[in-house]
C-alpha cells in the first residue's frame, strides 16, 4: 500500500488575538497549550456540511452556531465547551474562512489544518478538525489517497488523556496518562467506489493501530451504501460504535434532508480500535432537522444527520490492577455492548 499513500506531517493552529491571526503550533508548544488538568474524556462530533448545496459559508455559519449553543450548550462566545474534537467533513476552500472567523472557534479551538493548502491538490473541499484547548496535542499529520478520483484524505491528531476514574482519589502519573489518536475522513463515493473505500480504510486502520498508541477513533462521512462497506471495518481489525445493525432506521444519517429517491442509510459513522479499558459511547444523531435562514426562506443546513459520542480510558488503581482482571472485566462489558444489537426490538 505504500504506493497509494502520501504522509504529511501538518501543524494545528491557535488564533492569537493580540495579532489577530491563526499562528501554527510547534509540536513542543502544542503540549503547553493548556495548563489544565488531563481530561479523562473527550466528546467528539463528527458532520458532513455538505459541499454541494448553495450557500456554504451562511450554512457553515449555522453549523457551528448549532454546535455552539445546542450541542456544547454554550452560550457566548466566552463559554468554554468541554474537551472535545468536532470532526468537519465536506467543507468548501470557499466557506474556509467562516470557521477561521467564528469567534467561539477562535477562543476555544485549535484548528487543523489551518489553510486549504494542507488539503490534496486540486481538492475543492476537505476535512477539518477542531481540538479544544484542554486538550494537549503531540501530532497531526494527514494522508493522501491517491487512490482516491475524488481527492480524499484522512486528517489525525494525538492527544492525551488521563486514564484515571477519580482524579480526585488517585494522582496523576505518567503511566495514567495515554495518547488517543483522532481521525476524520471522507471516503470515496458512489457504489463503485467501495474496493476504493475499503483501501482507504485500511490506510487509516494502519495509523489508527500503530504502536505507541492507547486506542483511536475514526469519524466521518464513510459512504457506506454496500454489504462490503461495513464488512470491511472488522476485518481491519476495528470495531463499529453503532450498537445496531445497518437495517436499524434509528442509525440512518442521510437520505431525510430532504427526502432522497435513494433509500436513506448510515453512511457516517464512528469506528475505534478495541483495546481494554477503552470505551466510546454509541453515537447519538444530532443535527436532524437543523436549518437556517429567515422564517420565511428556511432551508436544511445540511443533507446529512451529524453524530455525537465520548470517548474515555478506565483505570481501575486498585482492585483491577492485575493486568488479566482488567482485560475480563473488558471482555465482559464488550461482550454486553455488542450483544445488544441482538436483541433490539
Amino acid at each position: 500500500m505504500s504506493d497509494q499513500v502520501q504522509h504529511l506531517d501538518i501543524l494545528p493552529a491557535h488564533y492569537v488575538s493580540q495579532s489577530k491571526q491563526w499562528l501554527p503550533l510547534s509540536p513542543s508548544h502544542g503540549q503547553d497549550i493548556t495548563t489544565a488538568p488531563v481530561p479523562t474524556s473527550v466528546r467528539v462530533v463528527s458532520w458532513n456540511i455538505d459541499c454541494m448545496r448553495p450557500e456554504p459559508t451562511l450554512r457553515l455559519h449555522a453549523a457551528l452556531s448549532y454546535l455552539q449553543h445546542s450541542v456544547f450548550k454554550c452560550r457566548t462566545n466566552r463559554r468554554s465547551p468541554d474537551p472535545s474534537c468536532i470532526l468537519l467533513q465536506g467543507v468548501l476552500a470557499t466557506a474556509f474562512s467562516a470557521i477561521l472567523d467564528n469567534k467561539w472557534v477562535q477562543n476555544f479551538f485549535v484548528i487543523l489544518p489551518f489553510t486549504t493548502d494542507a488539503w490534496p491538490k486540486l481538492s475543492k473541499y476537505g476535512t477539518v478538525t477542531l481540538i479544544s484547548r484542554s486538550l494537549q496535542i503531540t501530532r497531526s499529520f494527514s494522508i493522501h489517497f491517491s487512490c482516491s478520483e475524488s481527492h480524499r484524505h484522512a486528517i489525525f491528531v494525538d492527544v492525551k488523556l488521563s486514564s484515571l476514574m477519580d482524579t480526585k482519589l488517585v494522582h496523576p502519573s505518567s503511566q495514567s496518562v495515554i495518547t488517543l489518536r483522532i481521525a476524520n475522513t471522507y471516503l470515496e463515493p458512489l457504489p463503485d467506489g467501495a474496493p476504493t473505500r475499503e483501501k482507504q480504510l485500511e490506510l487509516i486502520a494502519g495509523a489508527l493501530l500503530q504502536d505507541g498508541l492507547f486506542a483511536g477513533v475514526v469519524g466521518g462521512d464513510f459512504n457506506a451504501i454496500t454489504p462490503n462497506d461495513s464488512e470491511a471495518v472488522e476485518s481491519l481489525g476495528l470495531w463499529d460504535a453503532w450498537s445496531g445493525d445497518d437495517t436499524d432506521e434509528g442509525g440512518f444519517t442521510w437520505g431525510y434532508q430532504p427526502r432522497s429517491p435513494i433509500a436513506p442509510g448510515r453512511l457516517d459513522k464512528l469506528v475505534y480500535t478495541p483495546r481494554p479499558g477503552f470505551f466510546i459511547d454509541t453515537p447519538k444523531r444530532i443535527a436532524i432537522g437543523q436549518k437556517y435562514g429567515k422564517p420565511t426562506r428556511r432551508r436544511w443546513i445540511s443533507d446529512h444527520y451529524a453524530l455525537l459520542s465520548k470517548a474515555q480510558c478506565v483505570y481501575f488503581p486498585s482492585d483491577m490492577s492485575d493486568v488479566s482482571m482488567l482485560f475480563s472485566y473488558w471482555h465482559i462489558v464488550v461482550f454486553i455492548t455488542h450483544s445488544a444489537r441482538f436483541f433490539r426490538t
